[in-house]
């Protein structure tokens, strides 16, 4: 799994603008001010097409730190 499917999903079914995430490799979700209810829709969608769970703390997280955390649970 990629940043770039993260972003994906965060975009695709959490309705998150595109352009938040330009140049701010380095920034939190929250940073991005991508609220907890995107951050729940991105949990549901790991889980359900690569049963892989992600930490409640993901919001903290930065899109990499995110991809790095499934990866490990797969």
């Amino acid at each position: 799994m990629t940043s770039a499917t993260i972003r994906e999903i965060l975009v695709e079914r959490a309705g998150v603008d595109p352009d938040v995430f330009a140049g701010n490799e380095s920034l939190s979700l929250t940073e991005l001010q991508i609220d907890s209810l995107a951050v729940l829709e991105l949990q549901a969608v790991l889980v359900e097409r690569f049963g892989v769970e992600v930490p409640d703390e993901a919001v903290t997280m930065t899109v990499g730190e995110i991809a790095a955390v499934a990866n490990e649970g797969r």
